[in-house]
Formats: C-alpha cells, structure tokens, sequence
C-alpha cells in the first residue's frame, strides 16, 4: 500500500510539473510572426499618441500634450526580441509642463527596444527597453532610464505604455533641480497609448 502510494504521489508531481512548464513555455515564446496589416514589406512604421504622463513615485506628474515616435518592426516568421526597435531622436513629445509652470523637453538617446515577452489573444504583453530620456528646460536637467511595460494590440493597431514604475531617475542636475519636484534614484513611471501606422500583426508562438 505504501509503495503504491508513494508511486501515485510521484507520478501526480510529473503531472503538476509537465502542466505548469508547458504552461510557462507556452506564456513565453520564443519566436514572433511579424507583419503588416496591408502586406507592405517595409517595417518602419510611426506612432501617434496623445496625452502622455511621466509619474515619479512621489506622485509629481509632468505631463505632454502630444507625442510621437518612428522605429523599424522586424518583419519576418519566427523573429527573436526585439519585435521592433526606436533609433536615438525618433520619438518626439510636445508641450511639456509640470507643477508650478516648469516646462521642458525631452531627448531620446539610444536606441530603445521593443521586446515580446507573452501573447494570448490578438495580444502581446512585453517591454520597451533600453530607455534612456533626457529631460530639459528652465531650471531642470534630468534623465530618466530603465524600460516600461506595454501591450500591443492587433485589432486596434495601438501600443500602450503601462505606468508601472519601472523606470529609475537616474541623475539630477543639483543646480537645476527641477525646482526640487524630482529627485535622483526615484523611480518613475511613463503612460500613454500610441496609434501604429502602418497597421502590424504580431503573433507569439
């Protein structure tokens, strides 16, 4: 009795553990199916958003107006990370201001990366990585750096930028601080939804 015991409880945990390692496999493809929604075989692609939202985790908010970004997706079947990539100055944010009247301008160095991480439903869940985002203007010089989380949607062709706090503000001017709003080592979130023209398809597998 005891054996038998012992050997359905050994074979119940090669069930349990076959289950959840498909199950991670499954949540985490390796490999993504790139295209665009009109066949075109050019993956420069741009994206528009609207209002767009930097949150420090003191709460201090600076907001845009507008913004916009040009990168290049990778095309293809069976594409590893990066799904796409944002070249050093190709994304653009308009009307910048904070508390107190501050404005600013924000100048995006490096390349930035746009990498899948799970799909499910017409759905890729991944990050932006990479970042590294100059903010400047009257009494502020700033950078914030790290990744953000995101989702790409299929059917409405739209990025959206989660504002998880993922980002780190990772230097602070000490003689234009940003009016003492922000401060070096706090970590930050970014959030705003982009429109992508062309139209892209991306499935994991």
């Amino acid at each position: 009795m005891r054996g038998r015991l012992i050997g359905a409880i050994a074979t119940g945990a090669a069930l349990v553990a076959t289950t959840v390692f498909a199950g991670t496999a499954s949540a985490l493809p390796l490999v993504w199916d790139v295209s665009r929604d009109d066949g075109g075989t050019s993956g420069g692609f741009t994206g528009a958003a609207g209002v767009t939202v930097l949150t420090t985790e003191s709460g201090i908010e600076l907001t845009c107006d507008s913004a916009s970004a040009a990168g290049t997706a990778n095309l293809g079947t069976g594409v590893a990370n990066p799904i796409a990539t944002l070249p050093a100055g190709s994304t653009q944010f308009n009307n910048c201001s904070g508390p107190f009247g501050l404005t600013f301008e924000v100048a995006h160095q490096g390349t930035w990366e746009l990498h899948g991480d799970s799909y499910a439903s017409g759905v890729t869940t991944g990050r932006i990585t990479n970042i590294v985002a100059d903010i400047s203007g009257p009494f502020c010089e700033a950078t914030v750096t790290g990744s953000v989380n995101g989702t790409f949607t299929n059917s409405s062709d739209e990025l959206e930028v989660l504002p998880d706090q993922t980002l780190t503000v990772s230097t602070v001017d000490p003689n234009n601080d940003c009016l003492g709003l922000i401060t070096q080592g706090e970590a930050a979130g970014f959030s705003g939804v982009f429109a992508i023209t062309p139209g892209l398809t991306v499935v994991g597998r």
